[in-house]
């Protein structure tokens, strides 16, 4: 078993594969119950679609479910077990030479990180249906999206550093606790004694979108997991991610990926 894996290499079976430019994005089926320490020859993000994955580095270990995203800076060194469950993730690596020409500075990323941000997360599934509709503009599209998703990932390194105020952290607590429910600005001011004026500006300086569009990118994001984790109907899933109906979900599906749930199901699915 080699202990780097070259540009595109990876564990398992490839049941997808999009390639230009210097970025390589892959659907990959884990087919080994464990793969012993090694790196990747360049960084790259894994976002798993289905079953679950325990990752190991030097430092820690993270246990992922649907929907969860780490990225990887290059030579750093993790394990892999899988459970006796069908186990299937997308990788989006990136070459030296594409960082180069694009300038993108990764110093604040090093080594492995765990992104829970919903924002990301939800860039990576629009890099990934991009990656599936063969036109003349998901290449441009794929590299606007991740220059999105950098700027995203810088943003939050930098607002760690500068370290957010104790009551953000709490009403991030309260959103991903509360997904499944309605929360309104008046609700969780009062929750957190805050002025509501106060708490959408100081919420948008530290997370770089609204508090709604924070919310609704969670609940995409539950949606296309639970889509891609089973096979419920569509009813069953609008109600788990707490859309009003099926046509409010079908509704919000095209608005923020310009596709229906069931395009959606024939890309990824």
């Amino acid at each position: 078993m080699p202990n780097q894996l070259k540009e595109g290499q990876y564990f398992g079976r490839q049941n997808h594969k999009f390639q230009f430019n210097g970025l390589t994005i892959t659907d990959t089926e884990y087919t080994h119950d464990y793969v012993d320490w090694h790196s990747h020859e360049n960084p790259y993000f894994t976002f798993l679609l289905q079953g679950g994955l325990i990752e190991e580095n030097k430092k820690e270990s993270y246990q992922l479910t649907p929907g969860s995203l780490l990225f990887h800076n290059w030579d750093d060194f993790h394990r892999n077990f899988k459970p006796p469950v069908f186990t299937r993730g997308a990788h989006l690596e990136i070459n030296n030479s594409w960082i180069r020409q694009s300038e993108v500075n990764l110093d604040s990323l090093q080594g492995s990180l765990k992104v829970n941000n919903p924002i990301c997360k939800n860039l990576l599934y629009k890099i990934l249906l991009e990656s599936k509709l063969y036109d003349e503009f998901n290449e441009t599209s794929i590299e606007l999206l991740l220059f999105q998703l950098f700027d995203t990932l810088e943003g939050d390194s930098n607002s760690k550093n500068n370290s957010k105020p104790d009551w953000f952290n709490k009403l991030e607590e309260m959103i991903y606790e509360n997904h499944d429910q309605k929360l309104s600005l008046k609700q969780v001011s009062a929750e957190l004694d805050l002025h509501p004026v106060y708490l959408s500006r100081a919420f948008h300086k530290h997370a770089k979108v609204t508090f709604g569009q924070y919310c609704r990118a969670i609940r995409l994001n539950k949606a296309l997991n639970k889509m891609l984790a089973n096979k419920d109907k569509l009813t069953a899933i609008a109600h788990h991610a707490n859309y009003y109906d099926q046509s409010h979900m079908i509704e919000e599906f095209r608005k923020n990926l310009n596709l229906t749930p069931k395009q959606v199901l024939g890309l990824l699915g």
